[in-house]
């Protein structure tokens, strides 16, 4: 059987298969527990008992609490950008709006699905913390959208489209979060609102 591939920042590169399927379950346990605890108040020996793993096996693969906590987000941003992909590549490129409303109603469907990615997400609980402690932890709504745009849209890689990405992805985390607060599973006519600004702000930068 064949080690499958660990994309994330590890102390030591997984050599056997059950040495991957922990990593995997060391950060199932940690989107688990900082969502019951929250970021603050999660440690490293929490996500040890949760993964039913010794400390020292959380501490071969990660340096701290953190960069376990990073390794989930590029994890949830890579399930993200594969499903965008799956489920709008067979879009024509004129139907750009139709491909970025789909790739929000995702993101908001797998906020509302998977209690780990809404944690550790840019509409998370941790967000803001992870921000503070740990450089290049970034939304899977922006490279997901940038890559859908240029590559299969013929948007432009422009200067001012990636100033007009960082808005839209920055005012769509603070509404989503918003919209998450107010109603468990988002209040839908502040998400509805929201994509109608993503997409508005887009619009002047479609070929």
């Amino acid at each position: 059987m064949t080690v499958p591939d660990t994309p994330y920042q590890v102390r030591r590169a997984p050599t056997q298969y059950r040495a991957s399927r922990q990593i995997e379950r060391i950060l199932d346990a940690a989107s688990r527990v900082v969502t019951e605890k929250g970021f603050a108040g999660t440690t490293t020996a929490d996500i040890a008992k949760s993964a039913k793993v010794s400390i020292g096996s959380v501490y071969r693969y990660f340096p701290d609490k953190v960069a376990v906590m990073k390794a989930v987000v590029e994890r949830n941003s890579a399930r993200y950008q594969r499903r965008v992909d799956e489920e709008t590549t067979a879009m024509p490129s004129h139907r750009w709006r139709e491909a970025v409303e789909h790739a929000y109603d995702i993101y908001v469907d797998m906020c509302r699905g998977d209690d780990g990615f809404r944690a550790l997400s840019g509409a998370g609980i941790a967000s803001g913390e992870l921000e503070s402690t740990a450089a290049g932890v970034e939304d899977p709504l922006s490279p997901a959208f940038a890559q859908m745009l240029t590559a299969r849209f013929d948007f432009p890689a422009s200067p001012e489209l990636r100033t007009t990405m960082l808005q839209a992805v920055t005012i769509g985390d603070v509404l989503t979060r918003l919209a998450f607060r107010l109603v468990p599973g988002g209040h839908p006519e502040t998400l509805a609102q929201t994509k109608r600004i993503i997409v508005d702000l887009l619009a002047p930068h479609a070929p």
